[in-house]
């Protein structure tokens, strides 16, 4: 069983890395990102005597995000595999899940559970990007964060539940 939980954090994992690949769009290939072009031809595609008076398109640049989006992307998908690892060894000790959505995922199977874990934590962090893409970049950074201090909560109650177990 808990190769099938390190199977589905990693595939939680993949998911998380491949939304934060960073996106081709057609200005960044106008703006010469992808083309390297000597002064001259640059002179001459711009029909200026000086290279340096080619206009600039740094404008049209998508914008990096900040530090600590994929540091929350990447503590958000953490959290939620330590959530599903706590949950499914307090569960073995004996203990009972509380919440009642995620309740009929418990007693299904544990794949069923770790299944659900990742497609929340990948929905939250599928949110945060798109509302980063549509230029919402402070509601991208407080969703994540308050996901993250969800999750927080959640997994030191669980940590207190299985401690009191012992």
């Amino acid at each position: 069983m808990s190769g099938r939980i390190a199977l589905a954090i990693a595939g939680l994992l993949i998911a998380a890395s491949s939304v934060l690949a960073e996106e081709h769009t057609p200005a960044a290939m106008i703006s010469g990102r992808f083309f390297e072009f000597s002064p001259a031809t640059t002179a001459l595609i711009y029909g200026t005597d000086e290279p340096s008076q080619s206009p600039s398109c740094d404008r049209y640049r998508p914008r990096q995000r900040p530090w600590p989006l994929p540091l929350l992307y990447a503590s958000s998908a953490f959290l939620h595999s330590y959530d599903a690892f706590l949950t499914l060894g307090a569960l073995k000790a004996g203990a009972a899940e509380a919440n009642p959505l995620m309740k009929p995922f418990v007693t299904r199977s544990p794949v069923a559970f770790v299944a659900v874990k990742a497609g929340v934590a990948a929905a939250s962090i599928m949110s945060a990007e798109h509302l980063w893409k549509q230029r919402h970049r402070k509601s991208a950074v407080v969703v994540m964060v308050l996901s993250n201090a969800m999750m927080v909560g959640v997994a030191a109650h669980n940590t207190a539940v299985v401690q009191q177990m012992k």
